[in-house]
């Protein structure tokens, strides 16, 4: 009996285990075909084709279809750098030469719970004025600007330098 008592006192005086740590939080579900609308809960992702018609002073920029969905954004992006037409008998160590560029950004938005749109981040960029173009010169025109689009719906929205943007969402 005393054997039992010393036994059971000296393993009360050693050290236990800390207790194990809490097991970590489940990871977050993550879906890419829900989006979520304020405080109504989730619906399925709107998808729709946006046509576009990009032109300044008359000339088309650039034409083409985008798809956006409510959860995902389009975009479109061209650039191109050459040798200018005719020697213009730049000195060396002068960069001489023709830029363009065209990007095209549309991202689903909403005005209200009724009312979606796009917002329009545009950037267009030319060569600069004159026959010798000395060091790249360029001209840039950025907009960005966000409309109502409802399907059927063409918007026509106006930048400088004579860009006009024309918008049709298909039913």
């Amino acid at each position: 009996m005393i054997f039992t008592t010393l036994i059971q006192t000296a393993s009360a005086m050693l050290p236990t285990a800390p207790p194990a740590p809490p097991a970590p939080p489940a990871p977050p579900i993550m879906t890419s075909n829900l989006v979520q609308r304020g405080f109504g809960g989730a619906m399925v992702a709107e998808r729709y084709v946006v046509d576009v018609d990009v032109r300044a002073d008359g000339a088309v920029v650039w034409t083409g279809s985008l798809r956006v969905a409510s959860n995902a954004t389009a975009s479109f992006r061209r650039d191109q750098t050459e040798a200018e037409e005719s020697d213009c008998g730049g000195r060396t160590g002068y960069r001489s030469g023709i830029q363009t560029g065209f990007s095209l950004q549309l991202r689903p938005t909403r005005f209200d719970e009724a009312d979606s749109g796009v917002a329009v981040t545009l950037r267009w960029t030319r060569p600069g004025t004159g026959q010798c173009p000395v060091q790249a010169s360029t001209r840039t025109v950025e907009m960005n600007d966000a409309v109502r689009l409802k399907a059927g719906e063409t918007v026509t929205m106006k930048g400088d330098g004579g860009l006009v943007v024309k918008l049709h969402r298909r039913p």
